[in-house]
């Protein structure tokens, strides 16, 4: 009487088996870059230390998305500045808190869908910053000088009056500029601002 031997796979099988390990390397692989990209560690560039002259278009798809915008001083020479965007209420809340430093010529700038007379305040905020609080024209409603804040109740710094949007930099960088109230603040290219919410 003749054994049946060990059956053989075949070749179909074989093929499933080996395309299910491909898959499977490629999830892993695929997970382990999402881990990576979400913890900063996939070579993106550190916002706050980004290089004020390079080009928006240049920045990676999962940078903050930055501008560059204009004081113009009364009577003094304009200084450009390279800007974080803040558009949207998560990051308009998160601001600058937790930065150990704002190099000079970078900050943030929170845009708004319409007029606001919210204050700001430095919670968590690790620098001290300035702050201009900007009309829809461009024109400086106020300035403030704002120091660090790390438990309650921290200070709030209220603007002089309505403003469209507001822009914060490294302490003394408006006075350094020459820019104070009715002087102007304002994108280069309004064009690359995103519509805030």
């Amino acid at each position: 009487m003749r054994q049946n031997p060990t059956p053989t796979p075949t070749r179909a099988r074989v093929a499933l088996l080996a395309g299910g390990l491909a898959l499977l390397a490629v999830g892993i692989g695929l997970v382990a870059w999402v881990l990576a990209s979400s913890a900063g560690l996939t070579g993106r560039d550190n916002p706050v230390m980004a290089d004020p002259t390079a080009t928006t278009a240049a920045a990676p798809a999962d940078a903050a998305r930055t501008v560059d915008y204009r004081l113009e001083p009364a009577g003094g020479n304009p200084v450009t500045v390279r800007l974080e965007v803040a558009a949207d209420p998560a990051t308009r809340a998160r601001g600058l808190m937790e930065r150990e430093q704002v190099p000079p010529g970078t900050g943030m700038v929170f845009l708004y869908p319409a007029d606001v007379a919210e204050s700001f305040w430095m919670k968590n905020t690790l620098v001290p910053l300035s702050i201009a609080f900007v009309a829809a024209d461009g024109r400086v409603v106020s300035v403030a000088e704002m120091t660090p804040c790390k438990a309650d109740p921290c200070p709030s710094y209220a603007p002089g009056g309505p403003y469209r949007y507001a822009i914060e930099l490294a302490a003394g960088s408006f006075g350094d500029a020459g820019v104070g109230p009715g002087a102007r603040v304002v994108p280069v290219d309004p064009a690359a601002l995103p519509e805030p919410a």
